[in-house]
C-alpha cells in the first residue's frame, strides 16, 4: 500500500458525505472533524480502519480509494463519539461495529446497485448505528452522552436561525460544535456555489414548515428536519440530479417530504429509543431517485448518468453533451452516392413526403446552374444522375430486392408499380434501408447477399412513381416495401453554398442543399488515429521552464478509450472513421492534452477547401474565475454564457508533404445584460505524415502557448 493510497483513500472517505470528489474538500472536512480533537481522532481512526479492512479481504481498490467504503465508517465513528461517553468497552465495540458496518455497506451496496441502480448513501451508516443501539439499550456496556444538542448561539452569538443553520451542517458529520458547521459550509462554498445556495434554501424551507407545527414537535425535531433537509437539497438539486431550473422546485418537494418523514419516524422510533438521524434523507432520496426513473420523458430533472463531480461541472458536462450528441444515433449512415448530389425533396416535402412517408429523400444531380439534365431533358440519358452507381449506406443484408421494372419515359409515371425497382437493406439493428427508382436490371447484388458501406447495390433510374431520374431513400423499420418511414439522420456530410462548405453531423438534410460524404485524408485520420498503449511526447515552455508532457492511450472499465497526460488529465474521446471528437475533459486548465483538447474538439478527416464546422465548450474550461462564480449562481434561473467554437482546415506543402493547419477560433460570450462580455482566443493544430505536430494558442494576435511533438509512438 503506498501513502498516496492511503491518503487519497482517506480524503476522498471525508468528501463523500457531501458529495465531492475533490481530496482538499476532504482534507477542510476532516479538519472540521477536529474542532473537537477526540471526535476528530475516534472519526479518522475508523476511516483509516474501514479502508484496510476492505483492503485486507482484496475488495476493488478504486472502489476503496474513492471513499466507497470509508464513509460509512467514518458516520459510525462519528457517531460513537457524538452519543457516548467514552470507556474501555468503547473502543473494543467500535472495532466490532466497524466490522458489522463494512459487510452491511457491501450488501447493500450491492443490492441496491444490482435490483434498483440506486446508490446505497448512508443507509449502511444507519441500519448499522441502529443495531449497535439495540445491543447497548439493556446492557448499558456504554452511556449516552447528556445535552446532545444544546439550543444556544455558542461563543460565537449568531442569530438562532444562523446559529441553526451552521449546527445542522456540523451534524451532518454528527459534529456538536457550531465551529464544525462554519468550516463546512466555506468548504462546501469554495467547492460549488450551486451546492451552497441549495444547503440555504434546503434549510429555510425546512425551518419555515417546521414554525408552523407546535412548538414541542419544534423543539423536539428541528435540528432533525433541518440537517436532513440541508443533504436532500444538495443531492436532489445538483449532485444526483443535474441541476436546472427545477431544481429549486424539486428541493421544495424533497423538503416537504423530509418533514413528513421525519415526524413519521421520530413516532416509530421514538419509543424504542432509537434517534431518527439521516434515515429521512435516505428514505426521501432514494424514493424520489427510484420514481424518477419510470417517466416517459426525461426533459427535465435529469438523473446523473456519468461520474459526478461539482454540481457545476455535472451542468456543464451534461448541457455540453446535448448541445454536441444529442441527435447522434448508434449508426453511422453514409449518403448512398460518390460525389455531390442535391436533395430535390426532402422530409415532408411538398410532393409526396407526406404523413407516413414523410421522413424520405429525394436525389438528383445537377449543373452549376442548377439544371438537371442537360439539353432538352427529354431523354433519360441527358438527366445527369441517370445510370450513376448508387450505394449502400451502412453495412447489412440485401433481404428484399425488385428489378424487372421498366424506367418512365421523360415525365410519366408508373403508379402501378409505385416504387419501382428497389433493394431493401437490414442493418441487424431493427433498422432498414429502401432506396427506390433504380435502373432496370442494374441491381447486381441478390437476396440474402451481405453488403457493406460503399458498395454498388444499382444504377439511378426512373422506375415507379418518378416523372425523371433521381433516388428515392428512407429509414424503416420493418422489411415492407412502402412502408411507414422512419427519422432517423445520417451520419456525417458535407453542404455546400457557393464555394464554401460545412461539416454537418447526425443531421437531416434539407430540400435544395447541395451535399455529398466525407473523403478520407488518410493524413488527418493517422494523425487521430490513437490505440490502446500509444504514447507520445510534447514539450513547451513555462515561465521560462520547458516542461515536456506525456500522453498515454488507455481504457477504463466501461470500454471508454481516453489520453491521459502526466499532469494527471485526462480527456476521453471517440473515433468513427469519418470523425474524430473528444467526448470529455477532467483537468486542470493548462497543460498540452487541455490545449489540444480545445484545439481538437472535433475534427473531419476530410480536406476541402473553405471548409469550416462549428463546435461547443463547457464553460468551466474557458472562463475566468469571476465569470464562473458568476454563472455558477445563475444555472439554477437562466445560464446566459456560451463558448463556441469555429473550426477551418487550410492545407500547406512543407518539404513536398502535405500539411494541414486546423484553427479554431473559440468566443465566449453573454445574452442579455451580459451581452457586453466577449473573448475570443484563437488554436492552431498542426498536422503532418500523420501525426499531431503542434499546438499554437494566439490572444488578441498575440502567442500563449506553443507545444510541438517530440516524440511519438503509434
Amino acid at each position: 500500500m503506498t501513502l498516496k493510497f492511503f491518503i487519497d483513500s482517506t480524503l476522498y472517505s471525508y468528501a463523500q458525505i457531501y458529495f465531492s470528489n475533490r481530496k482538499w474538500f476532504g482534507l477542510l472536512t476532516l479538519a472540521a472533524t477536529f474542532i473537537v480533537p477526540f471526535n476528530g481522532i475516534i472519526t479518522l481512526f475508523a476511516v483509516i480502519f474501514s479502508n484496510l479492512f476492505a483492503l485486507l479481504l482484496q475488495y476493488d481498490k478504486t472502489k476503496i480509494t474513492l471513499g466507497f467504503y470509508g464513509f460509512n465508517g467514518l458516520l459510525i465513528g462519528a457517531a460513537f463519539s457524538f452519543f457516548y461517553v467514552p470507556n474501555p468497552s468503547f473502543y473494543l465495540f467500535l472495532f466490532i461495529f466497524l466490522i458489522i458496518a463494512f459487510f452491511i455497506t457491501t450488501a447493500i451496496e450491492n443490492y441496491f446497485a444490482v435490483g434498483f441502480n440506486l446508490p446505497g448513501l448512508s443507509l449502511p451508516f444507519v441500519l448499522s448505528i441502529f443495531l449497535f443501539f439495540i445491543f447497548n439499550q439493556n446492557l448499558n456496556f456504554l452511556t449516552v452522552k447528556s445535552n446532545l444538542l444544546l439550543p444556544d448561539s455558542g461563543p460565537m452569538q449568531l442569530p438562532y436561525s444562523v446559529f441553526l443553520f451552521f449546527k445542522s451542517l456540523g451534524l451532518l458529520l454528527l459534529q456538536q460544535d457550531v465551529l464544525s458547521g462554519v468550516v463546512i459550509f466555506i468548504t462546501i462554498l469554495i467547492f460549488s456555489r450551486i451546492m451552497a445556495v441549495l444547503s440555504i434554501f434546503g434549510f429555510a424551507f425546512s425551518y419555515f414548515i417546521m414554525s408552523l407545527f407546535p412548538e414541542q414537535l419544534q423543539t423536539n425535531l428541528t435540528f432533525t428536519a433541518s440537517f436532513n433537509s440541508i443533504i436532500t437539497a444538495i443531492a436532489l438539486g445538483g449532485s444526483l440530479i443535474i441541476p436546472s431550473n427545477k431544481s429549486l422546485f424539486s428541493v421544495f418537494v424533497g423538503t416537504i417530504f423530509i418533514v413528513v418523514f421525519t415526524i413519521i419516524f421520530y413516532n416509530v422510533l421514538s419509543p424504542v429509543a432509537l434517534p431518527v438521524l439521516v434515515l429521512p434523507f435516505n428514505f426521501t432520496v432514494l424514493l424520489l431517485i427510484y420514481s424518477l426513473k419510470f417517466r416517459a420523458k426525461f426533459a427535465d430533472l435529469i438523473l446523473l448518468y456519468f461520474k459526478p463531480g461539482a454540481p457545476e461541472e455535472n451542468f456543464y458536462y451534461h448541457q455540453n453533451r446535448v448541445s454536441r450528441f444529442e441527435r447522434y444515433k448508434f449508426l453511422n449512415i453514409d449518403l448512398p452516392f460518390h460525389g455531390e448530389w442535391k436533395v430535390s425533396q426532402g422530409i415532408d416535402g411538398k410532393h409526396t413526403h407526406k404523413e407516413d412517408w414523410k421522413y424520405a429523400f429525394d436525389f438528383i444531380v445537377t449543373d452549376e446552374k442548377g439544371n438537371s439534365a442537360k439539353g432538352s431533358g427529354k431523354s433519360l440519358k441527358d438527366h445527369y444522375c441517370y445510370g450513376l452507381p448508387v450505394l449502400a449506406p451502412l453495412k447489412g443484408k440485401v433481404i428484399k430486392i425488385i428489378d424487372n421494372v421498366k424506367d418512365n419515359p421523360i415525365g410519366e409515371v408508373n403508379l402501378e408499380q409505385n416504387w419501382g425497382n428497389t433493394v431493401i437493406i437490414d442493418h441487424g439493428v431493427n433498422l432498414f434501408t429502401s432506396i427506390s427508382h433504380l435502373k432496370k436490371d442494374s441491381i447486381p447484388v441478390k437476396k440474402g447477399d451481405e453488403v457493406e458501406r460503399g458498395d454498388v447495390i444499382g444504377l439511378c433510374g426512373n422506375s415507379g412513381r418518378s416523372p425523371e431520374p433521381h433516388i428515392h431513400l428512407q429509414f424503416q423499420l420493418n422489411n415492407k416495401v412502402g412502408a411507414k418511414t422512419h427519422k432517423f439522420p445520417f451520419g456525417h456530410f458535407l453542404k455546400r453554398i457557393d464555394d464554401r462548405y460545412t461539416l454537418h453531423s447526425a443531421e437531416f438534410p434539407n430540400e435544395n442543399n447541395l451535399i455529398q460524404n466525407l473523403e478520407v485524408n488518410s493524413i488527418l485520420k493517422d494523425a487521430f488515429d490513437f490505440k490502446l498503449g500509444d504514447k507520445l511526447k510534447f514539450r513547451y515552455v513555462k515561465k521560462g521552464k520547458e516542461i515536456v508532457e506525456e500522453w498515454e492511450v488507455k481504457v477504463d472499465l466501461t470500454n471508454t478509450i481516453y489520453i491521459e497526460s502526466s499532469n494527471n488529465a485526462t480527456a476521453s474521446f471517440y473515433n468513427d472513421g469519418e470523425v474524430f471528437y473528444f467526448t470529455s475533459y477532467v483537468g486542470e486548465n493548462e497543460g498540452v492534452l487541455y490545449h489540444f483538447y480545445l484545439s481538437a474538439a472535433q475534427v473531419p478527416f476530410c480536406f476541402k477547401e473553405n471548409l469550416t464546422w462549428q463546435d461547443s465548450f463547457p464553460l468551466f474550461l474557458l472562463s475566468n474565475i469571476p465569470l464562473r462564480v458568476l454563472s455558477d449562481f445563475l444555472i439554477l434561473f437562466h445560464n446566459p454564457f456560451y463558448a463556441k467554437g469555429e473550426f477551418s482546415i487550410l492545407e500547406e506543402k512543407d518539404d513536398h508533404l502535405s500539411s494541414f493547419i486546423i484553427g479554431n477560433t473559440i468566443t465566449l460570450y453573454g445574452k442579455g445584460i451580459f451581452n457586453f462580455i466577449n473573448s475570443r482566443r484563437n488554436y492552431k493544430l498542426k498536422v503532418s505524415n500523420g501525426k499531431i505536430k503542434s499546438v499554437h494558442l494566439f490572444e488578441e494576435g498575440k502567442e500563449k502557448f506553443f507545444a510541438e511533438l517530440i516524440n511519438g509512438e503509434k
